[in-house]
């Protein structure tokens, strides 16, 4: 009795792991540490100032947030011939990320990062050594906070899906339009059908994938599959049709 209580307890924590939605200081945390890992050779210093991030809706697995954001790129240059490099700033503009949770549990974050001259990225020749031409001091916004957000435990092994439940799937894209062509029906075996049965195919799963062969799916490999829900692509959602 003392095991299963803890084996259902090991349980519970890792479903609430998983259902937790990110907030904003998560998605400010792994933001900047994708964008730190873009910066731009030359440049020794990164800094990432969140001015305004706004929760969006949720899609399955995903979660959209809508980011405005300055982004600044300072190099030393070669102080020794008299370069003193440049200092480049340029904004994220209400730009929409996405994050979900890898096959590991670790939160990811999706969209465009690189800041061009379109979304007024400039740069200004620093005049001197050691000194920015646009300090960080003038710029307005504010860091993420410290720090790395938790992974959610991996399953188990033995413990994962090893098919859909039978029924009517239906599949959403961003703002829960209704994708009608890629819904499906699942039968017997890991067997699934289009919503006309006139193509047919299999599936597997593996871990928290789903990837589907042959019929109107063919080709197509879903994550973040939990309680029969998953992910395809970036934007689109599968789950149980009600």
């Amino acid at each position: 009795m003392k095991l299963l209580l803890n084996l259902l307890s090991v349980s519970a924590v890792m479903t609430a792991l998983y259902a937790q939605a990110p907030t904003v200081d998560m998605l400010k945390q792994v933001l900047n540490q994708r964008l730190q890992k873009l910066r731009p050779d030359g440049s020794t210093e990164r800094n990432v100032l969140f001015q305004e991030v706004r929760q969006g809706n949720a899609s399955g697995g995903d979660y959209s947030f809508q980011v405005t954001a300055l982004v600044r790129d300072y190099g030393p240059g070669y102080p020794a011939n008299r370069f003193y490099g440049e200092t480049c700033v340029g904004r994220m503009d209400k730009r929409v990320f996405r994050m979900s949770r890898n096959d590991f549990g670790e939160w990811q974050v999706e969209g465009a990062m690189t800041v061009t001259s379109s979304d007024g990225r400039q740069c200004k020749p620093n005049p001197s050594a050691g000194v920015s031409s646009i300090p960080l001091s003038s710029l307005q916004g504010t860091p993420a906070p410290a720090g790395t957000p938790a992974s959610a435990p991996a399953p188990a092994a033995g413990q994962g899906s090893s098919a859909l439940a039978s029924g009517e799937y239906a599949c959403y894209g961003s703002g829960g339009t209704l994708l009608i062509g890629l819904g499906f029906k699942v039968v017997a075996n890991e067997k699934y059908t289009d919503l006309d049965r006139k193509s047919t195919g299999t599936f597997t799963v593996q871990g928290s994938s789903i990837t589907f062969h042959g019929g109107h799916l063919d080709g197509q490999t879903g994550r973040n599959l939990r309680g029969n829900k998953f992910v395809l692509g970036s934007m689109v959602s599968c789950e149980p049709f009600h």
